[in-house]
């Protein structure tokens, strides 16, 4: 029935909301509160984290951050660095370095200390502002073994004083493996004298310490960790870089304590050394400490190890020179040009040349061919052939600017390589055989007795050529080209790749202008 008032009241109630369903405001409210109080905590989360990660990234000087960075393996070990390629710095002696740094607060040389420290643990990538490298001699105050318990875990530091200006302390670094510390200990003297020099050691300050008494103390480390001559020991020592790093013990390395223990031990030592230049007779001195006129020989890199092999000599090659039957022979021997002072014996046999004078000719008529004479046969006077050098000699050798030069196409037999052949010897290197390389080259870079070429020939853009000229033998000019033949090659003295691929090529000049 259209108007059952019975149908309408049950519509009426179907379509009347349950009210007990309906979630009251109140409720609601309170849910979206928890949610936006939740998400602002996790974007707070999220920023700190973020900020956190840059933080730790870019200090990895700071103990945690190093830490963090070491376990999730994000940050390399110290590595060696080549000369051409080492990081762009700025060369200080010991005035310019005390004017620098005695006028620095503490905050700025506590942030300072943090740049030097940051740029040696990235290994200079990025370098923040100039790399400051120490020049100058030093000498040796004390030295002491490194432990687990110091910044570098292994190898041992030296407490030098700059010999230009007493004000300026150094603690140098020498970074070796467990079984060199001993024999490197031994050979680092009170006394001894340290030679840094821009030309072969890049001693990279890493840290500045003021001292109350007003004196500046650097931390440094030579980034080409090269080797050194001992001057008590026979043979050589070579640094390597350190395989970790302790952060926390923090630097310098050198407490308050070890300075007064080795500035005591330096002012007994000049006591004892004292004496010799008033006294004729010569001042005792204990074994431990090294006489004042010993320096610490670097060894120049690369090592002359192919000369320490022993190499066939060429064998002489005599020109025959005509001779009438009828014209007797008065032999003269030709002076032979003086040789360049070398300090390795040469093993090259030198031959002088014979020939008759004319004023022989024209004094003495010539017989009657009826009563021949007999042809006397010409004498070579022949060099004898000088032993080939020990190891310790070729060492020697390498120390000096000095080595054997000779005429174009008279140097000894050897391997002759193109550029296009480096590659395949810095793969399997040279297996101590004398090699030499020749082309044509571009400088591209020149100072003093070395200059850095690069080769004309396509596909050798990675090829680096090092060139050291010896003493007297001026280096092109840079810009300049330089060619040279079979008769007039350079000696490859050592060949190396490095992890980009470049190959740096160390050769030296060998042939006369």
């Amino acid at each position: 029935m259209p108007n059952d008032p019975g149908r309408n009241s049950d519509r009426a109630w179907f379509n009347e909301p349950d009210r007990e369903s309906i979630p009251s405001s109140r409720s609601s409210d309170g849910g979206l509160f928890g949610w936006t109080v939740l998400i602002i905590v996790l974007i707070g989360f999220a920023i700190c984290c973020w900020i956190g990660s840059y933080y730790i990234f870019g200090h990895p000087e700071k103990p945690f951050s190093h830490e963090v960075l070491t376990r999730l393996k994000k940050i390399d070990t110290p590595k060696r660095f080549e000369l051409t390629a080492a990081p762009r710095g700025e060369f200080l002696r010991a005035p310019q370095i005390l004017d620098r740094f005695n006028s620095m607060k503490p905050r700025q040389m506590a942030r300072t200390n943090e740049v030097f420290l940051r740029n040696y643990i990235r290994n200079f990538k990025p370098a923040d502002g100039l790399v400051p490298y120490v020049i100058g001699t030093f000498n040796i105050l004390d030295s002491y073994e490194l432990s687990n318990e110091d910044f570098f875990v292994s190898g041992v530091v030296v407490l030098a004083q700059s010999k230009e200006n007493p004000n300026l302390l150094i603690e140098q670094i020498f970074t070796c493996n467990k079984k060199s510390i001993r024999n490197l200990h031994r050979s680092l003297l009170t006394g001894l004298d340290i030679d840094l020099k821009r030309e072969n050691e890049l001693a990279a300050v890493i840290n500045v310490e003021h001292l109350k008494d007003g004196r500046v103390k650097l931390t440094t480390i030579s980034i080409l960790y090269p080797s050194y001559e001992s001057a008590q020991e026979n043979g050589t020592f070579s640094l390597d870089p350190p395989e970790r790093l302790n952060v926390k013990a923090g630097l310098p390395v050198i407490d308050k304590s070890r300075q007064t223990e080795a500035e005591a031990k330096y002012a007994h030592f000049r006591r004892k050394t004292k004496p010799a230049s008033t006294i004729n007779e010569a001042p005792k001195q204990e074994p431990s400490l090294a006489n004042a006129n010993q320096r610490l020989m670097r060894v120049e890199k690369p090592l002359a190890a192919n000369d320490a092999t022993p190499t066939p000599s060429p064998t002489p090659i005599a020109t025959p020179i005509p001779i009438p039957a009828s014209t007797p022979l008065l032999a003269t021997v030709s002076p032979t040009p003086e040789a360049t002072p070398i300090s390795v014996p040469s093993a090259t046999p030198l031959l002088a040349s014979v020939s008759p004078t004319p004023e022989a000719r024209k004094a003495t008529p010539p017989r009657p061919a009826s009563k021949p004479t007999a042809t006397p046969t010409p004498a070579l006077v022949v060099a004898t052939p000088s032993p080939t050098p020990t190891p310790p000699q070729a060492i020697a050798a390498s120390n000096s600017k000095v080595w054997q030069v000779y005429e174009a196409g008279r140097m000894p037999r050897g391997r002759l390589l193109a550029p296009s052949d480096v590659s395949d010897v810095a793969s399997k290197g040279t297996s101590g055989e004398r090699i030499y390389l020749n082309g044509n080259f571009n400088v591209t870079a020149s100072g003093g007795d070395r200059a850095v070429m690069r080769p004309t020939q396509r596909g050798s853009d990675n090829i680096r050529i090092i060139v050291q000229y010896p003493n007297g033998m001026k280096a092109p000019s840079d810009g300049s080209f330089v060619s040279r033949d079979s008769r007039r090659p350079f000696q490859v003295m050592d060949v190396r790749e490095s992890t980009g691929g470049q190959i740096n090529v160390y050769v030296r000049e060998v042939t006369k202008p």
